[in-house]
């Protein structure tokens, strides 16, 4: 079964990535931070396109009742997303004030 990522959360997820392409193309400081952040974020944009993103398209035909035997599929996905989600997200870890 195919699992697409739902339309309203593609187009920004791409609206996002176009918008980082444009800075990246920007001169100077702004520029150099863009091509940066781009770096950064390029593996975890891929990540979240091949398997974080996709299996929420399964949600409206959950809230509905409509499971089918093929969408045990999605398990391979959401697997590795919780596999590699250590790696996706910044630390949240912080010192604390003293």
């Amino acid at each position: 079964m195919k699992f697409e990522i739902p339309k309203p959360m593609k187009i920004e997820h791409d609206k996002l990535h176009a918008e980082l392409v444009k800075a990246t193309k920007e001169g100077g400081r702004t520029g150099d931070a863009a091509k940066a952040v781009a770096k950064v974020l390029h593996p975890h944009f891929v990540k979240e396109e091949e398997f974080a993103l996709p299996p929420l398209g399964l949600l409206a035909k959950l809230i509905y009742g409509g499971v089918e035997p093929e969408m045990a599929d999605v398990l391979k996905m959401t697997a590795r997303l919780e596999a590699e989600l250590p790696q996706m997200l910044p630390s949240t870890r912080t010192s604390s004030p003293r």
